[in-house]
């Protein structure tokens, strides 16, 4: 118990006060670092997504680059407009993102957010009414302790002056998507969302909302996530996540 408690008292200071020119990935020391959380090196190891890919999904399309929908998108039509991904789920980023959600390194959160900030305004992808994040049921949360997500949105959407809000809550814990096949992944998201309130309506009425979520693998969750977002009167709905 007092070794957990050590555990989440470290973890919560590093959240708040990550000490600047040190990369979080290899704790080197960098004056170049400063705001930026990682080091040259570290970043050269992250593998960003290459062009061609789906117009829709972010899916690599290098196998026949005169494609600009992906099969996956003609075959079940998304509910969003359009995804973004940053990094190939793989490797250092896959073991980051690991870490960032089920090792308590909490922290990663500025890293993640500054290298999606920057990938943002690279695509110009920022024209959005109102920013969420996937949310995690109740006992998850509990579990886990925070919304790795939702610490990603809230970040970024303070960097573009996109306010945040928590339009969605996870009314089923379901089972952990990773394990499932695609076909189970959908099944097993059938009404697991739900606006947080009737008012939510009335907010996202007409409005471009941006999802952020850590990894696209199927989108099944984020597909879920704009169909009960639509479904309630939104415009349009997009996609932002660190990997895929």
């Amino acid at each position: 118990m007092v070794k957990a408690m050590l555990r989440y008292i470290k973890s919560f200071l590093e959240l708040l006060y990550p000490e600047k020119n040190i990369c979080q990935i290899c704790n080197s020391y960098e004056e170049s670092i400063n705001d930026t959380y990682i080091c040259k090196s570290c970043l050269s190891k992250l593998e960003k997504i290459e062009m061609p890919v789906c117009k829709i999904c972010n899916k690599s399309l290098s196998h026949n680059p005169d494609l600009i929908i992906c099969d996956e998108c003609v075959r079940e039509p998304r509910s969003f407009e359009m995804s973004k991904s940053l990094f190939y789920y793989k490797r250092i980023a896959k073991k980051l993102i690991h870490d960032y959600k089920y090792c308590g390194k909490t922290y990663y959160y500025k890293l993640f957010a500054y290298l999606l900030v920057q990938y943002m305004k690279e695509i110009n992808y920022k024209d959005f009414d109102y920013i969420i994040s996937v949310p995690l049921h109740k006992i998850k949360l509990r579990k886990r302790g925070y919304n790795q997500s939702k610490l990603l949105a809230g970040k970024i959407g303070k960097y573009f002056n996109i306010p945040y809000i928590d339009a969605l809550k996870r009314i089923n814990n379901t089972k952990k998507q990773s394990n499932l096949s695609r076909y189970s992944r959908q099944k097993n998201l059938q009404n697991a969302f739900a606006l947080t309130s009737n008012k939510m309506s009335e907010l996202i009425a007409g409005a471009d909302i941006l999802i952020i979520d850590d990894i696209f693998t199927t989108g099944a969750t984020v597909n879920e996530c704009s169909k009960i977002l639509k479904l309630h009167g939104a415009n349009k709905v997009f996609v932002l996540t660190l990997a895929r």
